[in-house]
Parts: structure tokens; sequence; C-alpha cells
């Protein structure tokens, strides 16, 4: 029964890690949109600078056609120039700008592309863990409903004896004798591998109680063929 629980719990990570990497790319991608938002605003006020800039210098080579003495013309000059300079770093500012904004759309298409095939992954894993759940659950079920059946037939000490066994194990409380030389009076438990008394074995043979394993503590039973040997 354990092992068909921890079938179903890896099957139900897998999906929870196809889940969390959607959940993952999709945060990366609001926050590329908002960020390609941002930049795209940003470049939008700067092109309104730019363009008010220009309007300017527009309006001071005007005013340098019109200069009606050097002192005013080289004034003039002086400040066309300058603002000139400052224009043409701002609309480099605004062409990099640009850049950065195309290349963000590309990331932004690469993680879409990713968020598809995932969401692609997800819904075929989603459809077999569900298939595959159906029927894990049943024989889990199935194996549950055997278990109380059979602890209606065992002694109350007997049964909290398992419990105990099962909790210290994860479960697995039962171990099995096994003799690992046929020509030889050897038995070994199959939890831990470790070697178990013949007194063990005979008891198991004669009497009707629950036998441990000295070692790690797990209920014994002895294998069909230590069983028919004996």
């Amino acid at each position: 029964m354990r092992s068909l629980k921890d079938l179903l719990r890896r099957k139900q990570r897998q999906v929870q890690q196809h889940q969390l990497r959607i959940k993952q790319l999709e945060e990366q991608l609001a926050a590329k949109r908002d960020e390609i938002k941002h930049r795209q605003s940003r470049t939008g006020q700067l092109e309104l600078e730019f363009k008010a800039r220009e309007e300017a210098v527009n309006k001071l080579r005007t005013q340098l056609n019109a200069a009606k003495s050097n002192k005013e013309y080289s004034a003039i000059l002086t400040q066309l120039n300058t603002d000139r300079a400052d224009n043409s770093k701002l609309e480099e500012r605004i062409l990099n700008e640009l850049t950065a904004v195309d290349e963000m759309k590309k990331g932004l298409g690469e993680l879409e592309k990713q968020l598809g095939e995932h969401a692609g992954q997800l819904a075929q894993q989603e459809s077999h863990f569900e298939a595959e759940r159906s029927g894990l659950q049943q024989q889990i079920d199935e194996l549950e409903q055997q278990r109380s059946s059979m602890a209606d037939s065992v002694t109350p000490g007997d049964l909290a004896v398992f419990q105990r066994v099962a909790d210290r194990h994860d479960g697995e409380a039962m171990a099995k004798i096994t003799k690992p030389y046929p020509n030889a009076d050897e038995y070994i438990c199959d939890g831990c591998n470790m070697s178990i008394p013949m007194e063990t074995v005979n008891a198991l043979l004669t009497r009707d109680e629950i036998q441990v394993c000295h070692v790690c503590g797990r209920i014994l039973f002895l294998e069909d063929a230590v069983r028919k040997e004996n």
C-alpha cells in the first residue's frame, strides 16, 4: 500500500511542478509586459521632448537669420549648437530605448512559446494523472478495506504493535524471513538484512504470537520456502 501511495504522490508532485513552472512563466510574462509598457511610455515622453527641442532649434535658426548684430548672431549660434548637440544625444537615447523594447518583445515571444509548451504538457500530464489516480486510489481503497477486515481478526494488543511498528518504518511494518543459503541453517530479515536466530524461526512455526526482528523491530513472517522446509 505504501508503494502505491508513494507512486500517487510522485505523480501528483510532477503535475504540481508543471503548475509551478507555468505560474513562474506567467509572473515573468506579466513583469516583462509591465516593463515594456513602462519603457514605451518613457520613450513616448522622450519623443515629445525631442519634438519640442527640434521646434526650439528651428526657432533659433529663424532668429539666427534675423540677427542684427555680430554679438546677437554669435549668442544665437552658440545656443543653437548647444541645443543641436543635446538633441543628438536625446535622439540616440530614444533609439537605444526603441532597440531595448524590440529585444524585450523578442524575449516576451520566447516566454510565451515556453508557456504554451508547458501548458500543453500540463494538460496531457493532468489527463494521465487523473486516469492513473483513479486506478491507484481504487487499489489503495481495496487494500485498506482488506487491512480493516484483517484488523477485526487481530487482538487489540497485536494491532497496537503493528501500528506502532508501521509508524516507525513509514508503513513497512512487516519483514520476511529468508534463507539465503539452502544448505545452511542461516536466516535473515529482508527488512534490514541482519541474521535471525533459529529460536525466532521455531517460534513462528510453533506459536501463534508476534515475533519481531531484534535489529530493525519489524514484525516477522516466514517466506513460503522456509515454512515448507520446516
